[in-house]
């Protein structure tokens, strides 16, 4: 984040009494120093840039939450938390205005000079005196506003951009990174477990001296044993055996949280903590805090008297999750994160001591943004922002830092709490990880991929599965063509090669493709495919039998997927500027391009040659007519709307509408999409990823799970003698 706002680093405005320092986001009245939370500071550019009018809820609803729907008590809080900043002996009167009915204003002059600072009434009033002589003194003069804008044009476009760049900034890497070579760090791997089964669920203590996880023996899917292993002696020691998860750990790392359910029944589970693991006898009780079976607590963690845990159902969504607080001492329970309801909400990553905070990662569409907060929420403050998600972060005290690795890019990423900034990547290769935990900058602890990616074809007719899945291949992105012929990438991490399978035989197209683009689909009858280039935001209308090019659009933004039919086709994407999802009506007869208005598109059908279904983000499905750009309100069976928040993907031929959850296929008639069946429930630890309906059959992408993997401890590379 100090990357992005260090053009502006030395900007002041002055609100009131207060010097606003963008940079630090931190104000000061000469008597008192405050530093302001992130959302505090995003509301206070914000009436800043609009001071001289009412904002109503719903514009800071729409503006500061991106969201279409704001709990009424959020705002009040958040106004009564700016207020409070805004309050000292300099600056005791009203700040922030409430207009009954209408929103509110800021109620203090703003200025980027002190000496410029004026009130709005002393504005009025001198424009009021001098408007005769203005118009008489200029033919040319622009019409007057009650705003001097001599002086708040600069207070403006400051903290217009300070605003743009905090909200929508996600690039990962400090700016000097990219003048100068990347360090590297050579690396030994030391296998320091392996059983025959799938390591999942690693979990390390704040003090990184031991490590959970979770074994699951090979053809015993329904057994999971919970070892912690002694990382000075390499130990392992099995604490529970059953249909178990981990939690997680004490902040002192003396006892470890999990829950274990009656086998096949998660709704008969107990939370327990095992602690004394190099003893004879590891001790286990039931934890006090009372369990609730109907949510997921995929995580739970005690700091002090203070419970930590994650809970999904936020805002009654069962695929968001927010983070909680237990006072153990007075039982009492409060919400302590409000994430966005464009992704799946926040996850835990570690717990600091001295002072007391929890760092969690929110998983938004598209992007991860870590934060630091107090147990009780307060005093949040975002630290970076990530185009992936870490999942596992520790601290490093040498250091006195926040560390992570990118899997995607082999680097060893860090966030300084010295000078509040990134640092450095640190180029570390390792071998494809599941979990990656860094245990400082010179080492790392990994459990080896245990995923990989399938593909099959569903045969609607007959209804047979068959499967085009290879040893050495990771299929992706399938798409069943004219004769039997079968698309599909062999897509590994930044890799991807393309292939045909025809009378069982695979051939190298990638030649034909381009090792850069993507296939995503294909129109009904298998002739032309979609493609789209995945650094250049193009897309190409392809012929299905030479894989040449007919046609190319530049898409403004990262294309997510592309649906097309006859001579339309429609393209969600992500927005470079906003990255939020908008759709894209093309035309392939003509250079015709629609921008729908639709919120946050999230998965598309078409219905037939000119109507497109639409799943939004925050209405039921949607119905736009191409021709048009109009859409509407779709009747929707209960049935499909309870898969709603779960839907991964959507598809259609001819006649029918499938839509897909991570791990089941429904099937609705087009013509009414009043009756859902359930059509495919894929096989245990088989989670769905995309979808493709020509004519009879369905191409099913999808990753596998559970494969045989081991845990690796990489060290640096010592020279040897």
């Amino acid at each position: 984040m100090g990357s992005v706002i260090s053009p502006l680093r030395d900007n002041i405005i002055y609100v009131g009494e207060w010097q606003l320092n963008i940079s630090l986001q931190a104000i000061n009245d000469g008597v008192h120093a405050r530093e302001l939370e992130p959302l505090l500071f995003k509301l206070l550019c914000y009436f800043i840039e609009h001071n001289e009018r009412i904002i109503s809820r719903q514009e800071l609803a729409d503006n500061i939450w991106q969201q279409s729907y704001v709990d009424d008590n959020a705002i009040n809080r958040a106004i009564s938390e700016l207020r409070k900043a805004l309050k000292s002996e300099k600056q005791p009167g009203q700040s922030i205005k409430t207009h009954y009915r209408k929103g509110y204003s800021l109620f203090i002059p703003v200025s980027s000079n002190k000496t410029e600072t004026v009130t709005t009434e002393q504005q009025n009033q001198h424009e009021s005196s001098s408007e005769v002589a203005a118009a008489e003194s200029s033919s040319h003069s622009h019409p007057k506003r009650n705003v001097n804008w001599s002086w708040s044009i600069p207070a403006i476009l400051i903290a217009t951009l300070i605003c743009f760049f905090w909200f929508f900034s996600d690039k990962p890497a400090a700016s000097s990174e990219t003048r100068q070579t990347m360090p590297f760090l050579a690396l030994d791997a030391d296998t320091i477990s392996w059983h025959k089964g799938s390591y999942s669920h690693l979990l390390l203590p704040p003090d990184k001296s031991k490590l959970a996880y979770l074994l699951t023996p090979l053809k015993q899917n329904d057994i999971m044993n919970i070892y912690v292993m002694d990382l000075k002696t390499k130990k392992e020691f099995l604490v529970d055996s059953g249909d178990a998860y981990i939690q997680g750990w004490s902040d002192d790392g003396l006892r470890l949280f999990y829950v274990k359910c009656k086998p096949g029944d998660y709704s008969q589970c107990q939370q327990w903590q095992a602690s004394d693991f190099f003893s004879e006898t590891i001790k286990k009780s039931p934890l006090s805090y009372p369990y609730s079976s109907g949510d997921k607590l995929t995580q739970y963690t005690e700091v002090g008297d203070t419970a930590i845990f994650r809970r999904n159902h936020y805002r009654g969504l069962s695929q968001l999750f927010a983070l909680y607080a237990y006072d153990k001492k007075t039982a009492e329970e409060i919400r302590i994160t409000s994430p966005n309801i464009t992704g799946t909400g926040d996850y835990l990553l570690t717990t600091l001591s001295n002072p007391e905070r929890i760092i969690f990662e929110r998983h938004n569409t598209g992007q991860a943004e870590i934060y630091m907060a107090n147990l009780d929420g307060s005093s949040m403050k975002l630290l970076t922002t990530n185009n992936y998600r870490s999942w596992a972060a520790t601290y490093d005290e040498p250091s006195n830092s926040l560390i992570w690795y990118n899997r995607a890019n082999s680097t060893i990423e860090s966030f300084s709490f010295d000078s509040m900034t990134r640092a450095h990547a640190i180029k570390a290769p390792v071998k494809d990880a599941n979990y990656a935990y860094p245990l400082n900058k010179e080492s790392l602890l990994i459990s080896t991929d245990l995923h990989d990616l399938d593909a099959s074809v569903f045969d609607l007719k007959t209804q047979e599965m068959s499967y085009i899945a290879t040893a050495n291949k990771h299929e992706n992105s399938a798409v069943a063509l004219a004769n039997g012929d079968v698309y599909f990438a062999d897509t590994y991490y930044d890799k991807r090669e393309h292939w045909l399978k025809t009378n069982n035989q695979y051939i190298p197209i990638s030649d034909r493709v381009g090792t850069d683009n993507i296939i995503v689909s294909a129109n009904e009858n298998s002739t032309r495919l979609l493609s789209f280039n995945k650094h250049t935001h193009q897309l190409s209308l392809l012929d299905a039998t030479d894989f040449k090019t007919i046609k190319q659009w530049q898409i403004p933004g990262r294309i997510v997927l592309a649906k097309i039919r006859k001579n339309r086709i429609a393209v969600i994407y992500a927005d470079a500027t906003t990255l939020q999802n908008q759709l894209m009506l093309l035309n392939t007869d003509n250079t015709e391009t629609v921008i729908s208005t639709i919120d946050t598109p999230l998965a598309i059908a078409w219905r037939n040659d000119h109507q497109l279904i639409v799943h939004a983000k925050h209405t039921q499905f949607l119905e736009l007519d191409s021709q048009t750009n109009r859409y509407h309100e779709l009747p929707m069976p209960d049935k499909l709307t309870a898969i709603k928040p779960s839907i991964v993907t959507m598809a259609s031929n001819e006649q029918t509408l499938f839509i897909a959850t991570s791990a089941d296929i429904y099937s609705a008639a087009l013509e009414e999409l009043m009756e859902v069946n359930t059509l495919i429930k894929m096989k245990p630890s088989n989670y769905i990823l995309h979808l493709n309906a020509q004519n009879e059959k369905l191409a099913i992408s999808f990753v596998t799970a559970n494969n045989q993997n081991s845990i690796e401890l990489y060290t640096e590379k010592r020279p040897s003698n």
